[in-house]
């Protein structure tokens, strides 16, 4: 069977940037490690004056350039779309599944695909809190349910999504959470100096001050550790508060910024740490809470949006509702306070880790999808020809 993704590929695979290249470049290897698919990737990179074809772990890459008017507009009708729909069509797939945003408005093309739902730009641009957010997440919220309803076949990463798309799509509904690294399932947990982790954009949406109030807090209140901060700003207005914040409560010591960090070093720092924090306003499936988990570490996550679906309360780690920094600064103490407890929820996450996100069974599942649509989509073409 050939099968075309449609995926963000990092230029550098064993170096992904953020959370749909982590989970591509995971399932591309081990579906390419099948022997009955013959996996393609496809991918679009600004600034790239041709196509460009590699080789990757089993799969082969092509990267296309794209292009340069605003995604809204070129997933609707831009040139990129163009480009892309005629690659695609080129290559003869026997089934395309699509990852990235474009994906949502190639629910019209006349051959089998599954579109697997990541997020929700509508959402993260209100959390974001960024420019023109009101109008900007009005018109994602548009594309969005316009592309869902195309849609035949749907890939649902948490129960989180499945709830959320339901009404906006008549496809049927595939459940499959993302996969993870093999390598963090081998980290060694051995944890020092009680590091609280946080891991992602420094921005309103991943609610990084809010990390930081709640740290202060924990502090001041009797708790020793550090507080171990891992990305970067989206904007420089952001990171100053950041920084303000950390002086303000006289923290400079015991709070480390390492901006953007590798694979390899996020490993190296979650085998180090006591507990991962994540106390976001909108996610669905967070990279980091599943490479916590599978790193064997516990986990201090938001009771909202998909999260809860990830976290299971006081045995895996608890659940805080993020804008209460007297709630999230007591579940950090417990944790900072408590290494053994912190040990055995951490354990208790990679039991449920190694079950829900190992790259076998979550491309094991994936396959079965892939022939379920081949088969669906040939029925309905047969029937299509004799009615």
């Amino acid at each position: 069977m050939k099968v075309v993704l449609f995926t963000r590929y990092p230029p550098t695979p064993q170096n992904p940037r953020g959370g749909v290249e982590s989970v591509a470049v995971v399932l591309v290897r081990a579906l390419a490690a099948m022997n009955d698919l013959d996996v393609h990737v496809v991918t679009l990179e600004q600034g790239r004056a041709a196509v460009v074809v590699e080789t990757h772990d089993g799969a082969t890459v092509h990267r296309l350039s794209d292009s340069r008017w605003p995604q809204i507009c070129d997933v609707l009708c831009g040139p990129g779309r163009h480009r892309l729909i005629e690659y695609i069509l080129a290559l003869q797939p026997d089934i395309l599944h699509s990852h990235e945003t474009h994906g949502l408005m190639l629910g019209d093309l006349p051959i089998p695909q599954v579109f697997t739902v990541h997020g929700f730009d509508a959402e993260n641009l209100s959390a974001d809190a960024a420019r023109f957010a009101g109008l900007r997440s009005r018109l994602w919220g548009m594309v969005e349910r316009r592309g869902l309803a195309r849609q035949r076949h749907i890939i649902s990463i948490t129960p989180y999504v499945r709830r959320r798309i339901e009404p906006m799509t008549h496809a049927t509904i595939h459940d499959i959470e993302n996969p993870v690294d093999e390598r963090f399932f081998a980290v060694i947990p051995a944890p020092r100096d009680q590091r609280v982790l946080c891991v992602g954009w420094l921005n309103e949406r991943k609610n990084t001050l809010g990390a930081i109030e709640s740290f202060a807090l924990a502090v001041s209140c009797g708790a020793s550790g550090t507080l171990v901060i891992a990305g970067q700003a989206k904007e420089s207005s952001y990171q100053q508060k950041v920084l303000h914040t950390i002086a303000r409560h006289g923290l400079t010591d015991r709070v480390e910024l390492l901006g953007h960090i590798d694979h390899v070093r996020l490993m190296e720092e979650l085998g180090k740490s006591t507990v991962l924090l994540l106390p976001s306003r909108q996610e669905n499936s967070p990279m980091a809470i599943a490479e916590a988990m599978a790193a064997g570490l516990p986990v201090i996550a938001s009771n909202c949006c998909g999260m809860p679906y990830m976290v299971t309360e006081n045995q895996t780690g608890f659940l805080i509702d993020p804008e209460d920094v007297g709630q999230i600064s007591d579940r950090l103490t417990r944790f900072l306070k408590d290494p053994a407890t912190a040990r055995q929820m951490g354990l208790a996450g990679r039991r449920m880790a190694e079950q829900r996100f190992a790259p076998r069974q979550v491309s094991e599942q994936t396959r079965l999808v892939y022939r379920d649509v081949v088969s669906a989509h040939a029925r309905f073409n047969h029937e299509y020809v004799n009615s």
